[in-house]
């Protein structure tokens, strides 16, 4: 087995890729076989680089004519570059593996076209930026660009900074920097892979071994700039920011993504199954066809998120497609159309307050029967307003999707009392609540021109009837119009919904995914054991299984579970656990911390502040790829996903586990139920590594045997 170092230069070269999931997925492999066999192995068909320096060698990594150059050194091979033909191998006769006398270090040399002068790259890395350093000033001005464009794009770093100068650039030149950028060609991607000109070795060459060399990677004095990356570790060391594999695609969907639907569709899937995946990809092919898409979900953060990963890999389209969450987009939709509505929550909370003290006093059967203030409220919200009951008649016969806790008539008479009352308060007031804002947009649009082709929902069980029968307004049944991607074992909020109530009809159209890219199987079968045996709502006539048929083929190193005594220990071990993933190579931006209230958020962001990791609520967090820990509730960790998650208090405090005062049987089993699909979302989140934490006893809700 051979180990690698990686340079500077090779992980700039790597971070051009990353809007391409698949160049990089076909790069991972290839370094897999370079470790094992870099010469001799049919799967690279090594070769020599003829022109520059001694030992240096390329390898196939796709059929596009992506190539890989490195250097052997003793048993080391050292990464020097990766990108396309012309580029990749032009730079390449410009490297070199020195060593500077001055500090008995290894550096690798950048020889600038220009002046003939050699420079350490870390050097000329530090001065200007890295987006075009494989062209000098004179290859960028032969391809077309004007001086002061040359001087603009020697400033850029990444993709997204070039992206932003669309509107303040030539859009010949934007359109070819933006080729190079992404092709390394000036005139986009080839059509077929460049030949290579040199001939391929018949099997291991001897190589003259470079004492000074070797000695100069071995010690603990040289350069910084080549990484140590033991072959057994490389997809570890080669992950990029989880921002860019949450858009990789598997071949085996892009049917889904391509194929046409004589109607509404719908995509399901256990968690980590790519169903966001695909939506953002059917987004990307709409688009292409010229079709203007929205992108929709409950969850508030979501969107920002999702227009962040979609600008990364799919930049021409990125005007084409809109992300909002549903409420957001229902306020605007209205001012759009002159419809005035003035949304006040902290007015229509005090409505609320007025209206619960009027109906739910000393003899109410609400009071007398434990109902919580919450729980009425999502009963008002989530199920009669929600679902636009029309009297207490249909709220009578309805079966209540998601809704656990039995209501007799009597009870439910005093609901829809309570509903009446707040309803009437919101009028006095002449405010309205979000709920209001999906029940009139939903008037609205029923007759207004569509202002969309096709409508995607993700996470669409976590939407209400009156959220779903808007969207559904937008497109009706017209052909690949509306597509709903969602997973009821993830739903992480009270209610529930009906398809055919709505009037949607999927059938013939809808699609089960079973094959979990995300997680290990050491994380997923832990996070499995939360819910399995109890079956959950999924918007069909009948619950489905806690159980359920998912491949997972990624392994790792098993969920770390943390027992404590006090407060205290509890966080330190929770302090050692996130410096171990930092000093192990897990970037800090890809480590997340998960409550399950608000209050332990922000406990944590300071906690993890005061260790020096500079921290991140999740509602900032807008999808770019950052150096902070993420910290946040299940719920804003839903759609999302980390290289490693870290769950503290996981005990009956923590999850507020045990009864409530008043609370009956049924309202807390059903108020479990809802906490147990939430950590199950929060555990699932994890790709790699998943570290859960209590203090005394660990919640009934861990699989503990």
């Amino acid at each position: 087995m051979f180990d690698h170092r990686f340079t500077p230069i090779f992980n700039d070269c790597v971070q051009r890729y990353q809007s391409r999931p698949e160049v990089l997925a076909a790069l991972s492999q290839a370094l897999t076989e370079l470790a094992v066999k870099p010469f001799g192995n049919p799967r690279l068909q090594t070769h020599a680089v003829r022109k520059a320096q001694p030992d240096t060698f390329t390898s196939y990594v796709t059929n596009k004519g992506h190539r890989l150059i490195w250097r052997r050194v003793g048993n080391v091979i050292v990464l020097l570059l990766f990108g396309e033909h012309d580029a990749v191998y032009r730079r390449a006769e410009r490297l070199r593996l020195e060593i500077d006398d001055t500090q008995n270090v290894l550096r690798v040399i950048d020889e600038d076209p220009e002046t003939g002068r050699d420079v350490p790259y870390a050097k000329r890395r530090a001065e200007e930026g890295r987006l075009f350093m494989a062209w000098n000033d004179g290859e960028l001005s032969a391809f077309g660009f004007a001086p002061h464009e040359i001087r603009v794009l020697r400033h850029l770093n990444e993709d997204a900074d070039l992206i932003s100068l669309d509107r303040h650039m030539r859009h010949d030149a934007w359109q070819m920097a933006m080729n190079l950028a992404m092709y390394a060609r000036p005139d986009g991607e080839p059509t077929s892979p460049a030949l290579e000109e040199e001939p391929a070795l018949a099997g291991q060459p001897t190589i003259s071994e470079d004492d000074r060399l070797s000695e100069a990677l071995r010690s603990t004095r040289t350069s910084p700039e080549f990484v140590p990356v033991p072959a057994d570790r490389l997809a570890d060391w080669l992950a990029r920011p989880i921002e860019d594999w949450m858009v990789y695609l598997d071949p085996a969907q892009q049917d889904l993504v391509d194929r046409s639907y004589s109607g509404p569709a719908r995509i399901r899937g256990g968690a980590g199954t790519g169903k966001t995946v695909v939506a953002l990809h059917r987004a990307r092919a709409l688009a292409r066809l010229g079709r203007k898409v929205l992108v929709t979900t409950y969850v508030r953060n979501l969107p920002e998120v999702y227009q962040q990963i979609f600008a990364r890999f799919a930049p021409v389209e990125r005007d084409a497609v809109e992300f909002a969450n549903v409420h957001r987009w229902a306020l605007q939709f209205l001012r759009r159309q002159g419809v005035p509505i003035r949304v006040d929550p902290r007015e229509a909370e005090k409505g609320w307050r007025a209206a619960y003290n009027r109906v739910v006093d000393a003899n109410s059967v609400l009071r007398k029967g434990g109902f919580s203030t919450t729980y009425l409220w999502e009963e008002v919200d989530w199920v009669i307003r929600g679902r636009a009951l029309p009297d207490l008649g249909a709220y009578l016969a309805l079966e209540r999707n998601g809704r656990g806790t039995r209501l007799s008539s009597d009870l439910r008479a005093d609901v829809w009392r309570l509903a009446t009352e707040y309803a009437n308060e919101l009028a006095q007031r002449g405010v309205a609540d979000f709920t209001d804002v999906l029940l009139r947009a939903h008037e609205v649009a029923k007759n207004a021109p569509s202002e969309y082709d096709a409508v995607i929902v993700d996470e669409a069980q976590d939407l209400t009837d009156a959220a779903l029968r808007l969207i559904y307004a937008l497109v009706g049944d017209r052909p690949n119009g509306l597509l709903l991607v969602g997973d009821g074992q993830q739903s992480i909020y009270p209610g529930g919904f009906n398809l055919a109530s709505v009037g949607i009809r999927v059938r013939g159209r809808s699609h089960v995914l079973t094959h979990n890219y995300r997680n290990t199987r050491q994380v997923y079968e832990v996070a499995q054991a939360v819910v399995d045996g109890h079956p959950f709502d999924d918007g069909g006539d009948r619950p489905e299984p806690g159980l359920r048929a998912v491949e997972v083929s990624r392994t790792g190193a098993p969920p770390v579970f943390s027992a404590n005594r006090s407060h205290e220990d509890h966080d330190l071990a929770l302090a050692a656990a996130i410096e171990s993933a930092v000093e192990e190579g897990t970037g800090i931006g890809d480590l997340a911390v998960l409550v399950p209230t608000r209050a332990l958020a922000r406990h944590y962001t300071d906690f993890i502040d005061s260790l020096g990791f500079p921290a991140q609520r999740l509602e900032d967090y807008e999808g770019s790829p950052t150096t902070l820990v993420k910290v946040g509730t299940y719920q804003r960790a839903k759609g999302l996903e980390f290289k490693r998650a870290f769950l503290p208090r996981l005990d009956p405090e923590g999850l507020s586990e045990r009864p409530a005062r008043g609370e009956d049987a049924d309202a807390h089993a059903e108020r479990i139920a809802l906490v147990r699909r939430q950590l199950f979302v929060a555990m699932t989140r994890a790709r790699d590594g998943l570290w859960l934490g209590w203090v005394g006893e660990p919640s009934a809700l861990l699989p503990m045997s």
